[in-house]
């Protein structure tokens, strides 16, 4: 079985395969990306200083075994986990909040001592002032590489769906840097989605969500 995953890094996607031809088939917009071949470091160094480049697209990393690009991800990145939401009310909208310039999706770090689930709704309800929430099924998983403090790490967060009330105070988390929380009608969320992040836009996209 074919091997595949996609990490965003500087908002641009690295793909690792074990199989280039079939990805690129069944995702033709790699057809832009760069290739590199081998669980290298070199090849991970090279793929990442490709994408620093402004005007660059995303970079594929192939390699025939699976464990392989694992190992050599793993060795270079700290893992970290989160949990995010992708809430609806009952009118049907979708909470975004506004941080750092983007609009985005609830979400943050793993705690001790909790799972990824409770994680997920502590966090949603952190960030949003949200108290009525209901989970939902998982949605999947997004990756993220990114530097902080001298650190590199990468970042999975876990996604599910949940169900809030807008009889609920939405209230901003401004210690996380976020300046409003806001209830989306999905016939207004194209405005939103084209200032939000790819990773997001993947999420809402396995949601079935349009724009």
């Amino acid at each position: 079985m074919n091997f595949s995953q996609k990490i965003y890094y500087n908002d641009k996607p690295l793909i690792l395969t074990t199989d280039m031809e079939a990805y690129m088939e069944a995702n033709p917009v790699a057809e832009l990306y760069q290739f590199f071949t081998g669980a290298t470091l070199k090849s991970f160094n090279q793929a990442l200083q490709f994408m620093d480049r402004p005007g660059n697209a995303g970079a594929i990393i192939e390699d025939v075994s699976e464990m392989a690009l694992q190992d050599q991800l793993h060795a270079m990145y700290t893992p970290i986990m989160a949990g995010g939401g992708l809430v609806y009310n009952e009118d049907g909208a979708l909470l975004m909040i506004y941080r750092r310039g983007k609009w985005d999706l609830p979400k943050g770090k793993l705690d001790e001592g909790e799972n990824i689930a409770e994680c997920a709704l502590r966090e949603v309800s952190e960030e949003t002032g949200l108290r009525q929430l209901r989970l939902g099924g998982k949605l999947g998983d997004s990756f993220h590489i990114y530097v902080q403090d001298g650190m590199q790490f990468l970042k999975q967060t876990v996604w599910y769906t949940m169900h809030g009330s807008s009889t609920d105070q939405l209230k901003p988390q401004k210690e996380e840097n976020i300046l409003e929380a806001r209830w989306v009608p999905e016939k207004e969320l194209g405005s939103l989605a084209s200032r939000t992040y790819e990773a997001i836009r993947d999420v809402l996209k396995t949601a079935g969500l349009r724009w």
